[in-house]
């Protein structure tokens, strides 16, 4: 049997109560690390969105954000975003998202940031790639440490991405319309056997490739050293080509790994 899913503004202290507990299943997360219910509701009453995704009356994901200042410059923070495990693979994410960029959009701002773990290889895919967000920013131990279930026990590096929300691609792939780009270019980080060979950090191509392993959390869990030993490989190739003007524009999925596609200069922004 089909469910229709429903994507909501969420205002009301008991669905906000709601995202508490989800935050809990989706992250493991202890109360002092949630986003209490309180925060989501002073923050819609300011210009801030919580969406919720609704199954069944019963609430599966959610987005939060709120609406922030930069460089004198008006943007849209989204600070949280999770789907429970059994709805993941359906699309609802995507629904979110896109919900989400027209919140911020009728709101005045035509840039949207997050922060995700660079080694997560799904997100990676599905900001860089089904989104359309670019990312030229990478952050140490941004958290410090953490103690939920998906971070405990490695440093909390995070990339922050611009999703610029009036760029053709990113309107073009919110309507289904764009198509995959094929990329080109050597690798400078990959794997030997299943540790990362040494970043080769002088390559001048237009296009980079950097490899992350396919299932960094089962990396964790079998092997703590061999999983920093690749989280510090990443950082420093990452942090290395940033520094020298290249962006990372897209996200490729392989069987065993997957890579970051950088693009020196990236893709502009457009309108």
């Amino acid at each position: 049997m089909t469910h229709t899913t429903e994507i909501r503004l969420i205002t009301e202290l008991d669905e906000l109560r709601a995202v508490e507990d989800l935050q809990r299943v989706v992250w493991g997360m202890s109360d002092r690390e949630i986003v209490p219910a309180t925060l989501m509701l002073a923050a819609s009453r300011a210009g801030g969105v919580t969406l919720g995704a609704f199954v069944e009356r019963a609430l599966i994901g959610f987005c939060y954000g709120f609406l922030g200042v930069r460089d004198g410059a008006l943007l849209f923070v989204s600070h949280m975003a999770g789907v429970e495990a059994s709805h993941r693979s359906s699309g609802i994410g995507f629904l979110l998202k896109r919900e989400q960029r027209q919140a911020a959009l009728a709101r005045g701002a035509d840039r949207m940031v997050w922060t995700y773990d660079p080694m997560a290889n799904v997100n990676a895919h599905f900001n860089l790639h089904k989104l359309g967000a670019v990312a030229a920013r990478y952050y140490v131990n941004y958290y410090g440490e953490m103690d939920d279930d998906l971070n405990r026990g490695l440093p909390s590096d995070r990339l922050e991405v611009d999703w610029w929300l009036r760029d053709p691609r990113v309107e073009a792939l919110m309507h289904g319309e764009a198509t995959a780009q094929a990329w080109t270019g050597p690798a400078a980080l990959t794997r030997a056997a299943v540790a990362p060979r040494k970043p080769t950090l002088l390559l001048d191509a237009p296009v980079v490739r950097v490899e992350i392993p396919a299932s960094f959390g089962e990396l964790k869990r079998a092997d703590h050293a061999l999983a920093l030993d690749w989280l510090l490989a990443v950082r420093s190739t990452l942090q290395h080509y940033f520094a020298r003007g290249y962006q990372a524009v897209d996200f490729v999925v392989a069987a065993a790994a997957g890579s970051y596609i950088l693009q020196r200069g990236g893709r502009r922004r457009g309108r």
